[in-house]
């Protein structure tokens, strides 16, 4: 894996104004975050993390596929494929939990990668612009949130009895 500055903003300009994650954003405030970006280049079957490691960066796929897995004893559950324009990695970096799953280049495939110290740094620089992607961030996980949910519930529901899902359904 080779990491580098990133440099050629106009390469990534389509991905990054079409990202949530940067959503309300002014072309200056994007010029702020552009400069903090690194580009990850990794080979076909490269790790960007592993399940434990502690979360550093969100990564944004600029260029081919990442697969996030699960990997229990020797059970493997391919979890979901990232594609171009997509982003992983936040739910970590915000929580501030090890990596859950593990990510890996199911093909040669570049990523933008956005530090936890480059995050602090806007934070005391612009905290509008920290404010907004904070934000921004919490609205997509809360929609992945409500999608896993629904997940979940359509799971269970083919597999149980409706009396078994009412009763199953409670916060802990």
């Amino acid at each position: 894996m080779t990491r580098n500055a990133l440099t050629d903003f106009a390469s990534v300009t389509p991905i990054i104004t079409q990202l949530r994650l940067f959503g309300g954003t002014t072309e200056a405030q994007l010029a702020t975050i552009f400069r903090r970006l690194e580009l990850w280049s990794l080979a076909a079957g490269e790790f960007v993390f592993h399940k434990g490691d502690e979360p550093y960066h969100i990564y944004i796929v600029k260029s081919g596929r990442i697969a996030l897995q699960i990997a229990e004893d020797d059970v493997v559950i391919r979890k979901h494929e990232i594609h171009v324009g997509e982003c992983f990695g936040e739910s970590s970096l915000l929580s501030m939990h090890q990596h859950t799953s593990t990510a890996i280049a199911a093909c040669d495939s570049e990523v933008i990668a956005l530090s936890r110290r480059a995050l602090i740094e806007l934070k005391h620089e612009d905290v509008t612009l920290f404010a907004l992607l904070m934000m921004n961030l919490a609205r997509e996980l809360a929609r992945r949130l409500y999608l896993t949910d629904q997940m979940l519930l359509a799971a269970t529901a083919q597999n149980a009895r409706p009396e078994e899902v009412r009763s199953g359904l409670h916060w802990s």
